[in-house]
């Protein structure tokens, strides 16, 4: 078969070579008619860009590393599905670089990891994106990047992110609303910003509706089931033990579900939980849980469009974009009827 060439492309949606190649590098000002020409042309004769041509032109490799240190499994694989979507989209490659923000050589190691990787550019999820270290880095080696979900207040790389926040506001809401006043927390990683953004927006809400907050009613998480469940075991220790309870994250919420049913406590009955991320497991357990969706997928694809928008040299229409959050209420919360 005749490899199809750039200028088979321009041949056919009758414009320039150098058109052709404005258009499939996703350069500014090409007018909306000819990208359209262009873009028909391609997909009629199932021309692909040859990545290795492009890296030898450019000194690019085509390639983006999302550098990341969480313990979430379902959070990073919708990350890097929604990275991953935008990178077919563009004709790049994605490099996983896991790594260990406890590690006492996590430095060293970043910077060793940025020396041997042979990237463009870099995405970063929390808590990476909020550390001024591993930010001086990458600027030390001139290696661009954007920012999934920070919580830094004006990060000035490319982001975008949810309100963590409002969304977690908005759930206490929804409990307080179903008859609960005594409404456990369990917290986050506290090296994770958001961590903090969801404790806040519990405690504005409880605030809010003149509820005090009570200290036997928090317990420290890591995002992770084994934490989830040494505070379950706690919270649900107590004499005047919560009505519900609120775990940052799914994979906390599902491990407050198993140490209910060992004490045969019934959920939703006698305890409401619920967690945050609607990521596969939320639904996987029984009850299912009541949770907070926030958009993943997509705020890592923007993210990464943003990227591939500063290696292109194009604009793009804001440095931050916010998604909103969507409250999912499924079995395992109902309403409270007090005593």
């Amino acid at each position: 078969m005749t490899k199809i060439t750039i200028k088979d492309v321009a041949l056919r949606a009758g414009v320039s070579v150098k058109t052709v190649s404005r258009v499939i590098n996703n350069e500014v000002n090409v007018r909306a008619e000819m990208q359209e020409k262009v873009k028909k042309a391609v997909n009629e004769l199932g021309f692909r860009r040859n990545p290795l041509a492009r890296a030898l032109r450019n000194q690019q490799t085509s390639i983006l590393s999302l550098l990341y240190s969480n313990p979430n499994p379902g959070y990073i694989l919708e990350v890097q599905n929604g990275i991953q979507a935008q990178c077919d989209l563009d004709n790049y490659n994605l490099q996983i670089l896991p790594c260990d923000h406890n590690d006492e050589h996590f430095f060293e190691k970043i910077e060793s990891l940025l020396q041997r990787s042979s990237t463009d550019g870099v995405l970063l999820i929390e808590p990476l994106c909020d550390m001024p270290e591993v930010i001086d880095l990458l600027d030390k080696y001139k290696l661009p990047y954007a920012l999934i979900s920070p919580t830094t207040s004006e990060p000035k790389a490319p982001f975008a992110r949810s309100n963590d926040e409002q969304a977690s506001y908005q759930m206490t809401e929804y409990l307080i609303s179903q008859g609960h006043k005594d409404i456990a927390f369990i917290m986050g990683d506290p090296s994770h910003g958001d961590s903090h953004q969801r404790l806040k927006g519990y405690q504005n809400a409880l605030a809010e509706n003149n509820i005090a907050v009570d200290d036997t009613f928090f317990e420290q998480g890591y995002f992770t089931f084994e934490s989830g469940e040494i505070s379950a075991r706690r919270l649900l220790s107590l004499k005047n033990r919560p009505s519900a309870i609120f775990a940052s994250n799914d994979y906390m919420a599902a491990a407050v579900l198993k140490v209910a049913a060992q004490k045969q406590i019934k959920v939703p009955q006698e305890l409401s939980i619920v967690g945050y991320d609607d990521t596969p497991v939320s639904k996987q357990i029984w009850p299912a849980l009541t949770t907070v969706r926030q958009p993943i997928r997509d705020i890592a694809s923007h993210a990464t469009k943003k990227l591939i928008a500063q290696l292109n040299k194009c604009s793009f229409d804001e440095v931050k974009t916010l998604f909103e959050c969507q409250l999912v209420v499924r079995e395992s919360t109902s309403i409270w009827a007090s005593d």
